[in-house]
Parts: C-alpha cells; sequence; structure tokens
C-alpha cells in the first residue's frame, strides 16, 4: 500500500514515475514537511557501524555519555526513554541476531546488512520497503557491486535466521537494491553523525539538479524544507546527490547509485553555477544578507562563463576527481602538499575568477579547515570572508542555504575568539605581512559588533536553514546572549535593533555597509594572496 504521507503533500504520477506534489503554496525557508515516524513504523535510521559506541541508537544523538544494551552489548542509548521507544521499534526483533553477531567473534554488523537484517525481521519495514523501485536489473549489470550485495545479503539472510535458497537470496538482493536507491546518507557534519536514513514517503520525492525543496536531518526526523516558492499542485523535488558539480560529474553520480539520466533545465543547458544563480527567482532575499548588491548577483565579476569555455569546461572534467574529496583524514603535511597540487590543478579556473565553480571552492574550503585546525585564525577569517561573498552566495542563492548560515558563523565565531595576531621576527612590523595586514583591518573595526550582526543573520536564517533544533542556531542564541552582557554597549545595541527592523532604511543600510561590509571585503582580499603564497610552488 502507498506510504502515509505528512499533512500538505500527495502523491502523484508523471512520465518520470510516481512523486510528491504540495497541496498547498510554500515560500521560501517554510518548512514543507516532518517525516518523524513513532516507534514500530516504517522509517529506517541507523547510525554508521563506527558511531555505534558513541551515538544513542534511538535518538541518534553523539555523546560519550551513552550506556550499551545489556542484552547485545552493541547498540547504546542516553536515556532509558531512548532503550524503550528502541525496543518498541526494531531493537526487540534484532537484538538476538546482535549476540549472535558478537558471539561469532564480530563487534557488529555494517549499516547496510543491520538494515536488511530488520527488513526481514519487521513487517512493517519489509511492507514499507516493498513499494520501493529497486533497479534491480541495472544493478545486476554492474558484477563488482553485484558480487558485493550477495555477499551481504548472505550475511543478512545468515543472521536473520533465514534459510539460504534462490528465492530468499533473491528477495535479499531486491532489499539490498530498493534501500541503495531510497535510502538517504544521513551526515551532519556539525554532529559528526554518519547513517542511514529511509522513510519510504520521504523516497518518493523526485530528483532536480535545480530542486525547489533540500532536506536536513535532526535525529530521527527529516525536514524538507522549500528552496523556493512552491506552488499548489507543483511537483516537489531534491536533490539527490551533492549538486554544485560539473554535469558530468552528477550524471555519472546519478547513474551509478539511482540509475537514470537527469533532463532537468539545468543539464538540458550546460548550466554552471553563476547561470544558475542569475534564474534564481528569489535574489531580492539577498537584500538582507552580506550580499545586498542583487546586480552583483545578475551579472557575477567573472570574465566568461564555464558554459561558453569548452577549455574550461575539460579541466573541471580532468581535475575535479582528485580535487574534491575530503582532507579530513590527512595529516599536516600531506594535507599542505596536496592543497598546494590541487591549487595547481586548478589554476585555469581561479585565474578565469571562477571561484565558485567546484573543484576550486573547494580547494578554498579545505583550506580554510587546514589554517582554522591549526589555529592560524587570521587567514582563516579572511579565506572565510573570501568564500561568504565570492562563493557561496552564487553557489546557493538563498540566503537561508545551509552552507552559507554555516560560513556566517564561522565569521561570528572567528570574531569573538580572534586576538591580536602574532608575527615572527622577520616580519613583525613588516607592512608586507600579510598577518600585519590583517591585523590593520582587525584593529579598525568594532570586532562585538561586528559578531552581533552576523550572529543576528544565522539566528534569522538558522530555522529556514535547518531547524531550531540545529546546533549552529542554539550557539548563535548564546553567543547574541553573551554579547548582550557586555556593559556600555547601549548605542551599539540600539543600532543594530534599528538595522534589524529596517535593514532598507538609508541610515541603518550606511551602518551595515561601514561596520560590517565594508571590513568583511577588506578582510577577503587577502585570501588570494594567502593561496598563493601558502600553495603556489
Amino acid at each position: 500500500m502507498p506510504p502515509t504521507l505528512p499533512p500538505g503533500l500527495t502523491l502523484t504520477t508523471s512520465p518520470r514515475g510516481r512523486g510528491l506534489t504540495a497541496t498547498q503554496a510554500f515560500r521560501p525557508g517554510d518548512t514543507i514537511a516532518l517525516f518523524n515516524d513513532p516507534p514500530s513504523s516504517s522509517t529506517l535510521a541507523l547510525p554508521d557501524s563506527h558511531q555505534l559506541p558513541q551515538t544513542c541508537s534511538w535518538c541518534l544523538s553523539p555523546t560519550t555519555d551513552v550506556r550499551a544494551c545489556t542484552g547485545c552489548r552493541t547498540v547504546s542509548y542516553c536515556a532509558l526513554a531512548c532503550q524503550r521507544a528502541d525496543w518498541r521499534g526494531a531493537h526487540k526483533a534484532e537484538c538476538k541476531v546482535l549476540q549472535r553477531v558478537r558471539a561469532e567473534g564480530h563487534s557488529g554488523l555494517p549499516g547496510t546488512v543491520r538494515a536488511l537484517v530488520q527488513v526481514l525481521l519487521l513487517s512493517s519495514s519489509a511492507a514499507a520497503v516493498g513499494e520501493l523501485e529497486g533497479h534491480v536489473d541495472a544493478f545486476r549489470r554492474d558484477m563488482a557491486v553485484w558480487r558485493d550485495m550477495e555477499v551481504q545479503a548472505l550475511a543478512g539472510l545468515h543472521y536473520a535466521g533465514r534459510e539460504t535458497t534462490p528465492q530468499s537470496l533473491a528477495g535479499a538482493m531486491e532489499i539490498l537494491c530498493k534501500l541503495r536507491v531510497n535510502s538517504f546518507d544521513r551526515l551532519d557534519a556539525d554532529l559528526g553523525e554518519t547513517g542511514m536514513f529511509l522513510n519510504p514517503a520521504l523516497a518518493m520525492v523526485n530528483h532536480s539538479c535545480v530542486p525547489n525543496a533540500f532536506v536536513q536531518f535532526s535525529g530521527r526526523k527529516a525536514i524538507l524544507h522549500a528552496n523556493q516558492e512552491i506552488a499548489k499542485d507543483e511537483e516537489i523535488t531534491i536533490s539527490y546527490i551533492e549538486p554544485m558539480p560539473h554535469r558530468t560529474q552528477r550524471q555519472e553520480a546519478l547513474k551509478r547509485r539511482y540509475h537514470f539520466d537527469c533532463n532537468c533545465p539545468r543539464c538540458e543547458d550546460d548550466l554552471d553555477v553563476y547561470q544558475l544563480c542569475r534564474r534564481y527567482p528569489h535574489l531580492e532575499l539577498n537584500s538582507f544578507s552580506l550580499v545586498p548588491d542583487l546586480d552583483r548577483l545578475r551579472n557575477p565579476p567573472i570574465r566568461r562563463f564555464l558554459h561558453s569555455d569548452e577549455t574550461l569546461k575539460q579541466v573541471v572534467r580532468d581535475v575535479y576527481p582528485t580535487c574534491s574529496q575530503s582532507l579530513q583524514d590527512h595529516t599536516p603535511e600531506t594535507t599542505v602538499k596536496e592543497l598546494k597540487r590541487r591549487w595547481k590543478a586548478c589554476e585555469p579556473l581561479w585565474k578565469s575568477e571562477l571561484y565558485a565553480v567546484d573543484p576550486i571552492s573547494h580547494v578554498f574550503t579545505e583550506a580554510n579547515v587546514y589554517f582554522s585546525g591549526n589555529g592560524n585564525f587570521a587567514y582563516s577569517i579572511a579565506i572565510s570572508c573570501f568564500l561568504a561573498l565570492h562563493c557561496e552566495p552564487f553557489r546557493f542563492p538563498m540566503p537561508f542555504a545551509p552552507h552559507r548560515v554555516k560560513g556566517l558563523f564561522m565569521i561570528a565565531k572567528l570574531l569573538a575568539n580572534i586576538g591580536p595576531i602574532p608575527l615572527n621576527q622577520e616580519t613583525r612590523g613588516a607592512s608586507e605581512s600579510i598577518g600585519a595586514n590583517i591585523s590593520q583591518v582587525l584593529s579598525r573595526v568594532d570586532q562585538a559588533t561586528m559578531c552581533q550582526v552576523i550572529a543576528s543573520l544565522v539566528v534569522r536564517y538558522g530555522p529556514a536553514a535547518h531547524s531550531a533544533e540545529w546546533q549552529v542556531y542554539g550557539q548563535a542564541k548564546d553567543m547574541l546572549s553573551d554579547i548582550g552582557s557586555l556593559p556600555g554597549r547601549e548605542l551599539e545595541d540600539t543600532t543594530i535593533r534599528a538595522f534589524l527592523v529596517n535593514p532598507k532604511g538609508v541610515e541603518e543600510a550606511r551602518f551595515f555597509e561601514s561596520a560590517i561590509l565594508t571590513p568583511i571585503r577588506a578582510l577577503s582580499q587577502f585570501a588570494l594572496e594567502i593561496m598563493a603564497s601558502e600553495f603556489s610552488s
């Protein structure tokens, strides 16, 4: 039977197959629907296996204060209420399975195998997964993937206590195909959460590389947000993949996991991120952001569009696979070596000032992570400001985009914590020193006021970007409370409140320009110099 849908959505059929359509209008940033089924429901929400010792297996909160199940000693819980809820859900059925796994000398099951076991054991999950598309024939054509899935299917049948027959193996393989196609990678980099999320209703949302909605995860809950205005009877679409790469990479990713070719307007016309930004229907929302100059978004300061330059498009195709991976697990030494290689490989892109195009935008982000992780906050704030002005607004034109809101909070945190910038003996007092110049910019501004305004933007857009439960939103509110307790800031508080109430007022706009935008632009101007000095051979 079809899945139960939240209010505001209905299931429809089109040439693309089944999809979800809005039964009411939604504005940009609105919450369209919540997918948070109760225990004994059809939702699968599992942390990755390596996260189990530090994650509550019911509410999925990451914490070291957990207690393991006394039966299987594999899954853990942050509270008795969570343990009881999971017992009513899936764990009553799988506890003996995990005991058997441990008795055979294994610490646990891979997430996909564990999900398969739950579907095999729980009638509610089996009924829900049964309605989904699996593209079994397409998976079978990739022999390497098929053999790996066959091993997982055999393991699932074994631990679920099911006899292995040609029929049961085929059924388990079909379930694995459906899990792969319809589940979400439940990733929250802020909290270190990873895992699988599958809700049969949410799985009905179709894909587009120019989606009108996006999904965020909070605990066992998936939140569907409007990316732009959605009319009544309009189909809801999300991006199944990271939407920023070039068309070649997007099409390959969609074909590999979901087995279809995308023919959305962006793919049909091969639009780059700058062209896509120009087409965003609500650019006026950026008037209350760090890029209030809407003409700059409509006429980006670049030398040429990627769309019209075959040489640059080939550069992107060539360098993306080796320049887009995370450097999180690298040592500082190998990170520097890899950033130097990537900076050189992306030279045609940054020389063409296509800073918002992947993978060069990713290189800036990884450099920022490297600098902040090594305590070089001067370089980090310069790169953060550069990303906030020259990359993220073109990649994500809505000011409530999660990437942009997190970038804002990064700037606010740096402003709140950065002190005098130390200079070594060789550069102390030298005007050409990047650190000295950044220090001079910061010495001329009211960092508390900058921090207060930027944190206010985070609080303004946080619920639309994620939810009121978002860690970034809560930390920004705490930051504003701390700044508000500082003595002697009555005049600044009055000025900031006036700006937040009427950002388009003449005096208010002048305050925002001089106190916030001018120093952020000044700081961003050091970014290219930093990248050249650190990563050019």
